[in-house]
């Protein structure tokens, strides 16, 4: 059985408590790092959809209520869920915070999609 060797803080003398709270903030910046990576990766996929040549025919946006699930402008862009709630999560569509839901804007969205015509 091999000895176990404690982190260089602990012997060094910080505390319990020092030690916990590095920790933390370590995690925190690799969060911060992987939130920024998932959004650089996210954004060229929303550019290629709002590039995308709309087919000729009727405004998929027509009709719509204000608000709309985050499932149902997926369905819009011709994204997956998954995709879409990660690009909600970076601020790359429209989203509004309601009662603990996630909605994106109707009018927003239209706004998102003419500016990449």
């Amino acid at each position: 059985m091999t000895a176990r060797t404690a982190h260089p803080d602990v012997i060094a003398g910080g505390t319990t408590q020092d030690h916990i709270e590095m920790l933390r903030a370590e995690l925190r910046a690799v969060t911060d790092r992987l939130d920024a990576y998932l959004a650089d990766l996210a954004r060229p996929r929303l550019t290629a959809v709002m590039t995308t040549a709309a087919p000729a025919g009727p405004d998929p946006l027509d009709g719509l209520p204000p608000l709309i699930g985050v499932e149902q402008a997926a369905k819009v862009l011709g994204l997956s869920r998954a995709a879409a709630y990660r690009l909600a999560a970076a601020d790359e569509l429209p989203v509004r915070r309601l009662g603990g839901r996630v909605y994106v804007a109707t009018a927003g969205l239209r706004a998102l999609l003419d500016g990449a015509a």
